[in-house]
Protein backbone atom coordinates (compact mmCIF):
# COMPACT_ATOMS: atom_id res chain seq x y z
CA UNK A 1 0.00 0.00 0.00
CA UNK A 2 1.43 3.06 -0.85
CA UNK A 3 -0.04 6.24 0.88
CA UNK A 4 2.91 9.08 -0.81
CA UNK A 5 2.22 11.08 -3.49
CA UNK A 6 5.82 11.65 -5.69
CA UNK A 7 6.46 13.52 -8.44
CA UNK A 8 5.46 11.22 -10.89
CA UNK A 9 2.11 12.15 -9.44
CA UNK A 10 2.96 15.98 -10.54
CA UNK A 11 0.05 15.88 -13.52
CA UNK A 12 -2.79 14.81 -11.29
CA UNK A 13 -1.51 16.97 -8.83
CA UNK A 14 -1.98 20.05 -11.58
CA UNK A 15 -5.26 18.32 -12.54
CA UNK A 16 -6.11 18.96 -8.61
CA UNK A 17 -5.49 22.43 -8.67
CA UNK A 18 -6.74 23.62 -12.20
CA UNK A 19 -10.07 25.33 -10.99
CA UNK A 20 -7.31 27.50 -8.66
CA UNK A 21 -5.36 28.01 -12.13
CA UNK A 22 -8.17 29.04 -14.13
CA UNK A 23 -9.71 31.61 -11.69
CA UNK A 24 -6.20 33.19 -12.14
CA UNK A 25 -5.73 33.18 -15.61
CA UNK A 26 -9.38 34.07 -15.55
CA UNK A 27 -7.98 37.84 -14.66
CA UNK A 28 -5.53 37.66 -17.14
CA UNK A 29 -6.39 35.92 -20.34
CA UNK A 30 -9.56 36.80 -22.33
CA UNK A 31 -12.45 34.73 -21.63
CA UNK A 32 -12.92 32.90 -25.04
CA UNK A 33 -9.21 31.54 -23.43
CA UNK A 34 -9.85 29.96 -20.17
CA UNK A 35 -12.62 28.34 -21.68
CA UNK A 36 -10.04 26.43 -23.83
CA UNK A 37 -8.40 26.08 -20.86
CA UNK A 38 -10.78 22.99 -19.75
CA UNK A 39 -8.91 20.89 -22.24
CA UNK A 40 -6.26 21.15 -20.19
CA UNK A 41 -8.13 18.32 -18.23
CA UNK A 42 -8.01 15.83 -20.74
CA UNK A 43 -4.63 16.23 -21.67
CA UNK A 44 -3.38 15.88 -17.75
CA UNK A 45 -5.43 13.41 -17.07
CA UNK A 46 -3.75 11.63 -20.36
CA UNK A 47 -0.27 12.50 -19.44
CA UNK A 48 -1.33 11.07 -15.68
CA UNK A 49 -2.39 7.72 -16.64
CA UNK A 50 0.73 7.36 -19.46
CA UNK A 51 2.67 7.70 -16.14
CA UNK A 52 0.69 5.14 -14.20
CA UNK A 53 1.13 2.23 -16.93
CA UNK A 54 5.14 3.54 -16.92
CA UNK A 55 5.04 2.50 -13.50
CA UNK A 56 2.68 -0.94 -14.06
CA UNK A 57 0.13 0.71 -11.60
CA UNK A 58 -3.81 0.77 -12.52
CA UNK A 59 -5.27 3.80 -13.96
CA UNK A 60 -8.30 5.21 -14.90
CA UNK A 61 -9.65 6.12 -18.38
CA UNK A 62 -8.33 9.50 -19.49
CA UNK A 63 -11.72 9.99 -20.73
CA UNK A 64 -12.24 10.59 -16.60
CA UNK A 65 -10.52 13.67 -17.41
CA UNK A 66 -13.65 15.53 -18.85
CA UNK A 67 -15.31 15.15 -15.18
CA UNK A 68 -11.89 15.87 -13.27
CA UNK A 69 -12.62 14.54 -9.34
CA UNK A 70 -14.29 11.68 -10.35
CA UNK A 71 -11.01 10.57 -12.49
CA UNK A 72 -8.78 11.63 -9.19
CA UNK A 73 -10.89 9.83 -7.12
CA UNK A 74 -10.82 6.82 -8.75
CA UNK A 75 -6.69 6.84 -9.68
CA UNK A 76 -6.65 7.22 -6.06
CA UNK A 77 -8.72 4.50 -5.05
CA UNK A 78 -7.56 2.29 -7.15
CA UNK A 79 -4.21 2.52 -5.99
CA UNK A 80 -5.19 2.57 -2.33
CA UNK A 81 -4.14 5.92 -1.25
CA UNK A 82 -6.46 8.12 0.57
CA UNK A 83 -8.61 10.61 -1.75
CA UNK A 84 -5.82 13.67 -1.13
CA UNK A 85 -5.85 14.70 -4.79
CA UNK A 86 -9.86 14.23 -4.11
CA UNK A 87 -10.51 16.64 -1.83
CA UNK A 88 -7.44 19.59 -3.14
CA UNK A 89 -9.81 19.24 -6.08
CA UNK A 90 -12.73 20.20 -4.30
CA UNK A 91 -10.84 22.95 -2.03
CA UNK A 92 -9.71 24.09 -5.16
CA UNK A 93 -13.16 24.42 -6.86
CA UNK A 94 -14.47 26.60 -3.28
CA UNK A 95 -11.52 28.87 -4.16
CA UNK A 96 -12.51 29.37 -7.74
CA UNK A 97 -16.20 29.22 -7.09
CA UNK A 98 -15.40 31.90 -3.91
CA UNK A 99 -13.11 34.10 -6.54
CA UNK A 100 -15.83 33.82 -9.13
CA UNK A 101 -18.08 35.04 -7.18
CA UNK A 102 -15.88 38.22 -5.92
CA UNK A 103 -15.07 38.96 -9.49
CA UNK A 104 -18.98 38.99 -9.99
CA UNK A 105 -19.79 41.57 -7.32
CA UNK A 106 -17.23 43.93 -8.77
CA UNK A 107 -18.39 43.79 -12.41
CA UNK A 108 -21.60 44.32 -11.32
CA UNK A 109 -20.60 47.46 -9.27
CA UNK A 110 -18.33 48.79 -12.03
CA UNK A 111 -21.25 48.18 -14.18
CA UNK A 112 -23.45 50.40 -12.17
CA UNK A 113 -20.46 52.99 -11.95
CA UNK A 114 -20.64 53.22 -15.68
CA UNK A 115 -24.25 53.75 -15.36
CA UNK A 116 -24.11 56.26 -12.76
CA UNK A 117 -22.05 58.58 -15.17
CA UNK A 118 -23.67 59.89 -17.55
CA UNK A 119 -26.43 60.10 -14.84
CA UNK A 120 -24.43 62.65 -13.20
CA UNK A 121 -23.54 64.88 -16.12
CA UNK A 122 -27.11 64.92 -17.10
CA UNK A 123 -28.15 66.39 -13.21
CA UNK A 124 -25.32 68.62 -13.78
CA UNK A 125 -26.55 69.91 -17.16
CA UNK A 126 -29.99 70.25 -15.98
CA UNK A 127 -28.71 72.84 -13.09
CA UNK A 128 -26.78 75.09 -15.59
CA UNK A 129 -23.47 73.14 -14.73
CA UNK A 130 -20.79 73.06 -17.53
CA UNK A 131 -18.92 69.82 -14.97
CA UNK A 132 -19.03 66.20 -17.00
CA UNK A 133 -18.29 63.16 -14.76
CA UNK A 134 -15.54 61.24 -16.11
CA UNK A 135 -15.90 58.10 -14.25
CA UNK A 136 -17.26 56.98 -10.72
CA UNK A 137 -14.73 55.78 -8.32
CA UNK A 138 -14.20 54.43 -4.68
CA UNK A 139 -18.14 52.74 -4.84
CA UNK A 140 -18.78 51.93 -1.14
CA UNK A 141 -22.15 49.96 -0.31
CA UNK A 142 -23.52 51.58 2.86
CA UNK A 143 -26.71 49.87 3.53
CA UNK A 144 -27.03 46.30 2.37
CA UNK A 145 -26.56 46.57 -1.66
CA UNK A 146 -29.22 49.31 -1.94
CA UNK A 147 -27.00 52.49 -1.02
CA UNK A 148 -24.00 52.99 -2.62
CA UNK A 149 -21.40 56.53 -1.84
CA UNK A 150 -19.31 56.73 -4.49
CA UNK A 151 -16.68 59.61 -5.91
CA UNK A 152 -17.56 61.15 -9.12
CA UNK A 153 -14.46 62.15 -11.19
CA UNK A 154 -15.41 65.47 -12.90
CA UNK A 155 -13.73 67.02 -15.81
CA UNK A 156 -12.70 69.79 -13.73
CA UNK A 157 -10.09 67.49 -12.28
CA UNK A 158 -12.22 67.97 -8.81
CA UNK A 159 -14.01 64.87 -7.53
CA UNK A 160 -17.26 65.23 -6.19
CA UNK A 161 -19.34 62.71 -3.67
CA UNK A 162 -22.71 60.85 -4.89
CA UNK A 163 -24.92 58.61 -3.34
CA UNK A 164 -26.46 55.87 -5.90
CA UNK A 165 -30.01 53.89 -4.71
CA UNK A 166 -30.65 50.70 -6.26
CA UNK A 167 -34.51 50.93 -7.07
CA UNK A 168 -34.85 47.12 -8.43
CA UNK A 169 -35.93 46.05 -11.70
CA UNK A 170 -32.33 47.59 -12.71
CA UNK A 171 -33.36 51.08 -11.99
CA UNK A 172 -31.07 53.43 -9.77
CA UNK A 173 -31.23 56.96 -8.53
CA UNK A 174 -28.34 59.88 -8.57
CA UNK A 175 -28.07 62.14 -6.01
CA UNK A 176 -25.67 65.14 -5.94
CA UNK A 177 -25.33 66.21 -1.91
CA UNK A 178 -22.94 69.43 -3.39
CA UNK A 179 -22.82 70.28 -7.00
CA UNK A 180 -20.64 73.16 -5.98
CA UNK A 181 -17.49 70.58 -5.51
CA UNK A 182 -17.40 69.96 -9.21
CA UNK A 183 -15.86 73.34 -9.42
Amino acid sequence: MQNMYTRQDANAFFLAILPVIMLIAGFILPESAVSGLGIVALVLAWADRRELKKQEQPAPSFWWGIISPVYLWKRDRWQQKPVRLFQLWIIAMVISVAGTLLQLTHDNNSALAESACPIVTQIMKENNRRATCISITNMQETASGRFWKAMALMNTGKEMPVTIEIQGNEQFYVSIPDMDLAF
